[in-house]
């Protein structure tokens, strides 16, 4: 019996690299008693929850509506789906490394510096924990969700054969310029802002264990020499799923991409 993949979303944080040396990428490390993906490094993420689906939702972002959602996940099953998308990616990664993809009433990215700091970090922590709801907070702080900086990038789904599926979309944004990241130390054990190149070395050495789409879209990555020529590059053409497939050789598992001779097998 298939497992029914549950609705994700994903950010690739991105800045410029010092010395011109291409662009960095913000990757956290997943706890070792993670239920999926357990002690390997992904971009922050994690599951659509109803609450980022709400019809009020769309009053709290920045310029992207459930239409103008639609528009650009355009395979989404509704408006207010394709909308829940975004805010997920924003919320997830909020509570993972604090980085909070807001606007305030000047049009600025929220700072989470100085005096401002001890006050995100509480209400980080109540939003986690529930006793504030990522709406309330979002409203309290007369913010707007920045969903207008989220660029649709890639579509992923888990091989069917797996036990825990995700149907993850994954965005581009540039980092706020006045938040550092800080891991949940739950969920997160570690997090690093590190070159395409250097973590896709990682992972072929041993030292920097990631999952093959996050490999692939590094990889995706690597061709830019700027942040602002990555963002550049989501023009808004439609996004197909990539669903691999997995193989057994020579008791061996082998993970099969579509555009693969044995895809079809």
């Amino acid at each position: 019996m298939v497992v029914e993949a549950r609705d994700a979303s994903s950010i690739m944080l991105l800045r410029d690299a010092p010395e011109g040396r291409g662009i960095e990428v913000l990757m956290v490390r997943r706890h070792a008693r993670s239920d999926f993906a357990p002690d390997v490094y992904v971009f922050p993420g994690g599951m659509v929850e109803e609450s980022d689906c709400e019809e009020g939702m769309a009053g709290l972002c920045e310029v992207t509506g459930p239409d103008d959602a639609i528009s650009i996940i355009a395979d989404a099953p509704s408006p207010a789906r394709a909308l829940g998308f975004f805010v997920a990616g924003i919320r997830e990664t909020f509570e993972e490394t604090g980085i909070l993809l807001a606007r305030e009433a000047t049009g600025e990215f929220v700072s989470c510096r100085g005096e401002k700091a001890a006050r995100f970090a509480f209400l980080r922590e109540a939003a986690r924990d529930e006793s504030i709801s990522f709406r309330e907070m979002v409203i309290g702080e007369d913010l707007k969700l920045a969903t207008d900086s989220l660029k649709y990038f890639a579509h992923w789904i888990t091989p069917e054969l797996s036990p825990i599926r995700f149907d993850t979309r994954f965005f581009l944004s540039p980092a706020p310029p006045c938040q550092e990241a800080l891991h949940d130390d739950l969920e997160i054990t570690g997090h690093v802002w590190i070159t395409p190149e250097a973590a896709i070395a990682g992972n072929e050495s041993g030292t920097f264990p990631m999952l093959p789409p996050t490999v692939i879209n590094l990889m995706a990555l690597a061709s830019f020499p700027t942040a602002e020529d990555a963002l550049n590059c989501c023009t808004g053409e439609e996004i197909a799923a990539i669903l691999p497939k997995i193989s057994f050789e020579g008791g061996k598992l082998r993970l099969v991409l579509p555009d693969d001779p044995d895809y079809s097998r």
